[in-house]
């Protein structure tokens, strides 16, 4: 049985750089649109914090690929918490990250991925004629799932939920959806 088993082990540790052999490392650049929400402990309401953004990575071999992103939120939201009208929009994203995937023989390619993300949001605050607002930037590590739909040699739709911002006691999460052009 042991015998069998390191047999199987070796035949995919020599199967695996036969397939990479025959891989060709692919740039790519994408759009994708986020649903985000934005949460922080001690507010009671959560903000949805839509984002587009820009991907330029590269397929480095059939199991890893880095990519960089940069977007703009789209939309600001607003909630009233006891009396006071909170309000909040993303102003920029932008993020270095590694994705390691599975091919699977189909045309569906899930992935893990994991990086940095730096947020720059503004949020602002008033009551009774009075009203504050404030910008900051920050980093964070971000981690997600992801499944790629490869359509042609060319054009992938992309699905991904991932974890932008936690930090502090605040979070950045969302579901974005989009495609990527190969070249």
């Amino acid at each position: 049985m042991k015998k069998r088993v390191v047999a199987v082990l070796l035949s995919g540790l020599v199967a695996g750089p036969v397939m990479a052999d025959d891989f060709k490392s692919q740039a790519y650049v994408g759009l994708n649109y986020l649903a985000g929400q934005y949460e922080e402990d001690q507010i009671s309401e959560d903000f949805d914090a839509d984002v587009l953004f820009a991907q330029l990575g590269v397929q480095l071999n059939p199991y890893l690929a880095g990519e960089l992103r940069a977007g703009t939120g789209l939309s600001d939201d607003s909630a009233t918490v006891s009396g006071v009208d909170l309000g909040l929009e993303i102003n920029s994203l932008f993020g270095a990250y590694l994705k390691a995937g599975l091919p699977t023989e189909t045309i569906l390619y899930p992935y893990v991925v994991a990086g940095v993300t730096r947020i720059d949001a503004e949020a602002t605050a008033s009551f009774g004629g009075l009203s504050a607002s404030e910008s900051d930037s920050d980093s964070s590590f971000s981690y997600g799932v992801g499944l790629n739909i490869e359509l042609t040699d060319q054009f992938v739709l992309n699905a991904e939920a991932m974890q932008y911002y936690d930090k502090d006691d605040a979070e950045l999460a969302g579901i974005s959806v989009g495609g990527q052009f190969r070249f």
